[in-house]
Order: structure tokens, then sequence, then C-alpha cells
């Protein structure tokens, strides 16, 4: 692409509307206290994943610059993960998504869980690294306009202290056939 081409490009996408509407929300790491480093990368982010059946929006996110990919495990859904950087590249600490409800009220973001339905704006940033360049959308805010509550585990367990030299804790059937 030439780079007349590319700043054309680059002009389309900053120009364009920046908040994704009614996308189903999954893997919300909103946090403010507690980003993520998803691939051990040292690079501690907050991220979602938006995701969509409507093959046209999902064209629409394509053609506003982000990775949408077809889920392998579902097929017909359509999804891209967005995330914002928790510092900057002289480790100064950046601020958070905003995570507000449809009156605009701040929400707690870890009760937001997956198959919540939410806006999210994004905010286009270039950047150009080893001779490459591109646009990246950095995560700003998420309204949830449908909260479906994360309330955490399901699991009904009671906590056991097992040791680990005795298989106590543990029930061991025998089985005569061995």
């Amino acid at each position: 692409m030439s780079l007349n081409a590319h700043i054309k490009s680059l002009i389309g996408v900053l120009s364009m509307s920046n908040v994704i509407k009614n996308a189903e929300l999954f893997w919300v790491k909103l946090d403010p206290s507690n980003p993520v480093d998803p691939f051990s990368s040292g690079k501690l982010v907050w991220e979602i994943q938006m995701r969509t059946s409507d093959k046209k929006e999902a064209a629409a996110w394509k053609k506003k610059g982000l990775p949408v990919r077809e889920l392998e495990e579902e097929k017909g859904t359509f999804a891209c993960n967005v995330k914002k950087l928790a510092k900057n590249a002289k480790g100064d600490a950046l601020t958070p998504p905003r995570v507000v409800d449809g009156k605009l009220q701040p929400i707690d973001p870890t009760i937001v869980g997956n198959g919540s339905v939410g806006n999210v704006q994004l905010s286009p940033r270039e950047w150009a690294m080893g001779g490459k360049s591109g646009v990246v959308f950095d995560l700003m805010a998420v309204q949830v306009v449908k909260l479906v509550e994360y309330t955490g585990s399901n699991l009904e367990f009671d906590v056991v202290d097992i040791d680990s030299n005795d298989d106590e804790g543990f029930a061991v059937e025998e089985d005569d056939d061995f």
C-alpha cells in the first residue's frame, strides 16, 4: 500500500464513529485495580471480547479495522478482542476504561458477566514499529445496557485442607479387575 493510500485509510478510520453498539460482552476484565497479562508478555491490559452473530455487523467492525474472526467453537458467531494498556511506554499508569450503566452511572466492572450487552467506545491510535504501521483501537469505555451479572464460581464444594503425603480426603474405590 502506498503512503498516500495508507494515510487516506487512516483518515477514514479516524473519522468513523468510535462506538460499537449492542455488542455481546464476554471475558470482561475491566477491574481498575486488577489489569491482566493474558499472554505473560509483561504488558498489563484491561480487555473485553465483543461478539455478534450478525454478519453485517461483523463486516462493519472489520471495515473499521477491527480484528474480527469467526469463533471455531461457535460457527456463525463473530468476535473481536479490544483492550487498553494499563501503562504507557514510559511505565506511567494509564486511566482504566470507564464502565457505566444505561443512565451513565458508574457500575462495578467485576459484575459484568458473559452475555451482557453493551456499547463499546474505542479510540483509534496509530502505531509504527519495525517499518510497519497501522491503527489499533484502545478500549475507552463500556456502557452496559443489559447486565448478565457475574456472581463468581458455581462450585459448591467446601475448602478441604489436604496434606500432600496423605490420601485422606480422596475417595478411592478399589476395583478387583486390576
